[in-house]
């Protein structure tokens, strides 16, 4: 009986170890991981791929092709590995290729048997890209040769490089620990003005819902009110100054490393659907949807409508995809019935648009309160729009059954000042809080705490190297932004005690919890919408007892003025030192910025 009762002592005591390890291993956080052999783009044999667009808002990476012709690779097939591509025509050949009967197909063979068919398709005649997706699991772990094929029923004269395939991706299915990342981005939209943040007014029920099952950030800044310079920072986590894309339109220099990038080489499926900046460049992507269409409401519905149509397709692999939407950006417009949610017909002369609002600022005419009450009303109902898409795509995750299994960051690029500071509804080239203040949410199911919130300060350049952090992978050396989640947990001690902020590179400022510090050395008054956008060589404002910054105590307060001078300098040493001189704007960007209101019409 004694040695029965050991054996049984000795039996739970190892289930338990056993146990232990089991709950260990599930609960360390992954590796850093290495380019996975596994994921295979087929690159061109010769020549490059090029990013190249189908004249219906999608850019892709292609490799040009004849008619009749074929591009031909021989690869292992790795585990239950999809292939998929896209074809496009050039849009100068269509007319060529109407009655030829051309098809376009992926061939496999293997070894000196036969090649076999398995996707075929009439070829496209409007240009837009038509996708190709083949299960290879029948030639799992075989050395076969891909083929893709152009055929034409009626023989002519062939037509060089008449289509364009994208490349091909070899992929595996995501494996059961590798979460995939879903970045949203909102253009103009502060944080202040979110139910989750405390508004009072019901605008964000979707992103509330994202907040209680994540981490939120309360002191989260952006880097420059301006659209181009912020989502560069984001993606690139260098300040403006030192990516040189200080303002709007600016070109994004060769050779920055990007998330995109970073993602990409660990076998990331890659995708942007975005609605703004969308003359810039947004290296790392293998697609990109560029909506431009209507207005913003219709860009957006646009954008997300692609989105989710990309999410089809992601079921099964690790993906990256960005969204940005472009409300609630000015014009202050929500398309019903968001345009009464929380203003009526008649409450205010005044429309909500850019052009009218920099006039009456302008002639310096006076706004009543019921006036600023009203477009305050429009920006609230273009967040509750916003927050309809932004409740699509995550609704689209959890039927999908990707919520589990996919980080989800949402943020902003900027704010926007609501009248508070010189009379002025817009956001650049404010350094206020209005409009440098951002919301920042992240979502991983197992590993964030719900509902969880701090007030480490947080800025735009942390987002992509703390995403890297989440998902166990290393971020390219450049990186000037901090993993805001060392191990994956949000630490007892802020990671960063100060965020910092510029305005061209010219007009500066730095946040702590307790104060915003404003530092205007070449005493600049901005052109702005509407006149000069005066700020004084020095403004301090005390977050907890003046959140709206409407008294500058920097007269009395000389000691917090020298300190953070001196903050600011050392950072502009240590961060902007060596950045890339501005390249000025992309003519071909000038149009869409004077759109939105950067620029006189």
């Amino acid at each position: 009986m004694r040695t029965r009762s050991l054996a049984l002592l000795f039996g739970a005591l190892l289930l338990a170890v056993i146990a232990v390890l089991l709950r260990s291993a599930s609960s360390r956080p992954p590796t850093e991981q290495g380019p996975s052999p596994a994921a295979q783009r087929l690159e061109p044999t010769q020549g490059v791929a090029e990013l190249v667009g189908d004249g219906a808002s999608t850019k892709m990476c292609a490799i040009a092709a004849d008619i009749p012709g074929r591009l031909s690779w021989r690869v292992r097939v790795p585990g239950k590995a999809r292939l998929e591509t896209y074809l496009s025509l050039s849009r100068s050949q269509i007319a060529a290729l109407e009655g030829r009967g051309c098809r376009a197909g992926i061939e496999i063979q293997e070894g000196a048997g036969p090649g076999r068919t398995v996707v075929e398709r009439d070829l496209p005649v409007d240009g837009r890209w038509l996708p190709f997706l083949a299960d290879l699991a029948p030639w799992e772990g075989k050395e076969v040769e891909v083929r893709l094929e152009l055929r034409c029923a009626r023989s002519a004269e062939p037509l060089s490089g008449a289509v364009r395939w994208s490349v091909p991706v070899l992929s595996p299915p995501r494996g059961p620990a590798e979460a995939n990342l879903l970045l949203i981005t909102i253009d103009t939209l502060r944080a202040d003005h979110l139910s989750a943040y405390g508004y009072a007014r019901p605008t964000s029920p979707n992103i509330d819902r994202l907040a209680r099952r994540g981490l939120r950030f309360e002191n989260a800044e952006t880097v420059q009110s301006a659209t181009w310079p912020a989502l560069t920072s984001l993606h690139t986590s260098l300040y403006p100054s030192a990516h040189g894309v200080v303002w709007n339109g600016h070109r994004m220099p060769e050779g920055l490393a990007t998330l995109a990038e970073a993602l990409h080489a660990q076998r990331f499926s890659t995708s942007a659907f975005i609605t703004n900046m969308t003359r810039g460049r947004h290296p790392g992507f293998s697609r990109l949807f560029l909506s431009r269409d209507g207005g913003q409401a219709e860009a957006d519905l646009s954008a997300v409508e692609q989105a989710l149509r990309q999410l089809e397709l992601e079921r099964d692999r690790r993906f990256f995809m960005w969204v940005h939407l472009l409300s609630p950006h000015a014009d202050y417009a929500p398309p019903p019935p968001h345009d009464q949610a929380f203003t009526r017909p008649g409450a205010s002369r005044v429309r909500g648009e850019i052009d009218e609002l920099a006039d009456l600022r302008r002639r310096k005419v006076a706004l009543r309160a019921a006036d600023v009450d009203h477009v305050v009303g429009l920006y609230d109902g273009e967040i509750a729009f916003v927050d309809a898409l932004v409740g699509q795509l995550l609704a689209a995750l959890a039927e999908k059954g990707l919520e589990r299994d996919t980080l989800v960051i949402l943020t902003a690029d900027h704010g926007e000042d609501l009248h508070e500071h010189n009379a002025y509804f817009f956001h650049s080239p404010s350094i206020y809080g209005s409009s440098m203040r951002i919301p920042l949410i992240l979502a991983l199911p197992g590993t964030l705490g719900e509902g969880t919130v701090t007030d480490h300060p947080a800025s735009l350049v942390d987002v992509a190297p703390t995403a890297l952090g989440l998902l166990g992978i290393a971020p390219p050396p450049p990186f000037q932004g901090e993993n805001l989640l060392p191990g994956r947990k949000l630490p007892e001690r802020a990671v960063r005690p100060l965020v910092f902020g510029e305005t061209n590179g010219q007009i500066f400022s730095v946040r702590s919890p307790e104060w915003r510090f404003v530092y205007n050395p070449e005493k600049l008054n901005p052109a702005a919408p509407g006149g000069p956008y005066p700020i004084a060589e020095a403004e301090l404002y005390d977050q907890r007892a003046d959140p709206r910054e409407l008294r500058n105590r920097a007269a009395e307060r000389p000691d917090l003025v020298r300190a953070f001078t001196g903050e600011i300098l050392a950072w502009k040493s240590r961060s902007l030192r060596g950045g890339r001189p501005a390249e000025g704007p992309d003519p071909e960007a000038l149009e869409e910025i004077r759109a939105l209101g950067y620029l006189a019409k």
